[in-house]
C-alpha cells in the first residue's frame, strides 16, 4: 500500500502540471477594462496590442497571454511571420523573460509527474523522493520568478493592480498560475517528507 504522503505528494503535483498547463497556454494572463475611462492620463493595454496584420488591415486585443492575445479572433505568436513575438513581446523586453521562466518551470513539473508515474513501479527510495522534492521546490522558485516579473511589470507599465482595475487587470490565469506554483511546492515538501518515511534504499516495508 502507498505511503499517504506519496498518494497526497502524486495528488497535488497532478493538479500542479494541470494549473500550470492551462496557465501555459492560456491567453488571459492580463485583459483589458471594456470601457476604461478616456478622461484618465493611464497607459492602456490596447497601446500596447495594435497589430497590424496587413497592409489593409488591423486588429486589437482585449486579452493577452504568454503566447497569444485574444479578442473576437486570437493572434498566437507564430502566426503572420512571428510578428506578436517581435513587435510586441520582444519589445517589452520582460515579457520575454517570463517565457522562458515559466516554460522552465512548467517543465520541471512536467517531468516530475513523468518521473513520480514510473515510480510507481519500483520499489520506493529516498534518492528518488530527494531528487523530485528538490526539483519541484526549484520548479517552484522559477515559477515564482515568472509570476512576480510578470506582476510587477505589468503593474508599471499598465498600471494593474490586484484590487482596483480602470485601465487593465491581472486574468484568470495569473491567478492559476499562482496556485500552480503553491501546488508545485506542497508536492515538493511532500516528496521531501517522503524520504524521511522511506528508510533505506533497500528497505521494502513501504510496499506492505
Amino acid at each position: 500500500m502507498a505511503h499517504p504522503c506519496f498518494v497526497l505528494g502524486s495528488l497535488s503535483l497532478t493538479l500542479a502540471l494541470i494549473a500550470c498547463g492551462i496557465s501555459f497556454f492560456g491567453p488571459f494572463w492580463l485583459n483589458n477594462v471594456t470601457n476604461p475611462n478616456p478622461s484618465k492620463n493611464a497607459v492602456k493595454l490596447e497601446s500596447k496590442t495594435y497589430i497590424h496584420v496587413n497592409s489593409t488591415s488591423q486588429r486589437n486585443f482585449s486579452s493577452r497571454g504568454l503566447w497569444a492575445q485574444c479578442g473576437v479572433q486570437c493572434q498566437w505568436f507564430w502566426q503572420y511571420n512571428y510578428k506578436l513575438e517581435f513587435q510586441v513581446f520582444k519589445e517589452l523586453g520582460w515579457h520575454l523573460a517570463v517565457q522562458v521562466l515559466y516554460f522552465v518551470g512548467v517543465f520541471l513539473v512536467l517531468f516530475c509527474e513523468v518521473f513520480a508515474r514510473v515510480q510507481l513501479c519500483c520499489l520506493p527510495n529516498r534518492s528518488i523522493f530527494r531528487a523530485l522534492g528538490f526539483t519541484l521546490l526549484c520548479s517552484f522558485v522559477i515559477q515564482s520568478a515568472a509570476v512576480a516579473v510578470f506582476g510587477g511589470f505589468a503593474s508599471r507599465d499598465y498600471g494593474v493592480t490586484p484590487y482596483a482595475a480602470q485601465y487593465a487587470y491581472l486574468g484568470w490565469c495569473f491567478w492559476m498560475a499562482l496556485a500552480g506554483a503553491s501546488l508545485t511546492l506542497l508536492s515538493g515538501i511532500l516528496f521531501l517528507f517522503m524520504e524521511c518515511c522511506c528508510g533505506d534504499d533497500d528497505d521494502d516495508d513501504y510496499d506492505k
